[in-house]
């Protein structure tokens, strides 16, 4: 069982019988995991605080061969993410931020780029204050890295250039859609310009997007529209996405 040493970010944890308690973890080095933390629930125990959601943490892990779930022999915190939770809007951001890379990255595939991404968005968020232009960053960097990111031109069911006809989208398709392809319940999108606009600005630093003026609710319906091709891969709705529409 060879001890291991690597960054983590703390996504969400668990509770495993009295004592110990289980955390899933996106790790820089050996991608997302689940590990478990003994006695990490006593009132004393050794870890205090570092396990919690959003902590970025450093950790010596053991890789047991064979098997899932690893263990956590001991722990560093890196950087605590714990204040945005005074700001109900942030902690909800951050929350949606950790169930997507929970639910979306692959287990033990490491991909250092969706690490420093995640890591740029809680940054960003913590220290601007600012929610919608990081989750869009975020939405589509997690769909270009995982190549699930559509062709904005084209129909994604039939093909046919969208050129500057109507286009929709619909919960459960992967891109855009043209007039004579969309569904009943298919929103029209009104945000092309936007769009065109999003994906220039996600070429450079998140840092440096933030920093300009510009109007935060513009950018909601491509946010909206990034969330419905997300779940559209999952194939389930995402529990956070609900609460981010409320605030």
């Amino acid at each position: 069982m060879p001890l291991r040493e690597t960054e983590a970010l703390v996504l969400r944890t668990y509770r495993l019988g009295e004592a110990d308690k289980i955390a899933s973890l996106f790790t820089r080095q050996l991608g997302r995991l689940r590990a478990v933390a003994a006695g990490a629930q006593r009132p004393k125990s050794r870890y205090g605080g570092m396990l919690e959601p959003l902590s970025y943490i450093r950790l010596w892990i053991f890789e047991r061969e064979n098997r899932d779930l690893l263990r956590i022999n001991s722990a560093e915190l890196l950087e605590s993410f714990f204040d945005m939770q005074k700001d109900y809007r942030l902690q909800v951001a951050a929350q949606f931020v950790a169930e997507v890379a929970d639910r979306f990255l692959p287990e033990r595939e490491v991909n250092d780029r969706a690490f420093r991404l995640v890591l740029a968005v809680l940054r960003t968020m913590k220290q601007s204050g600012e929610t919608n232009r990081p989750l869009v960053y975020f939405d589509y960097w997690l769909l270009r890295l995982g190549g699930f990111l559509p062709d904005f031109g084209h129909c994604t069911s039939c093909g046919r250039g969208l050129a500057d006809a109507p286009v929709y989208y619909a919960a459960g398709f992967e891109g855009l859609l043209c007039e004579d392809c969309r569904p009943p319940q298919a929103m029209l999108f009104t945000a092309r310009e936007r769009l065109a606009r999003v994906v220039e600005r996600c070429q450079a630093t998140l840092s440096h997007w933030t920093g300009e003026e510009e109007s935060a609710g513009d950018l909601r319906e491509v946010r909206h529209f990034f969330e419905e091709l997300i779940e559209a891969h999952l194939e389930r709705k995402l529990v956070t996405r609900p609460l981010l529409d409320e605030v």
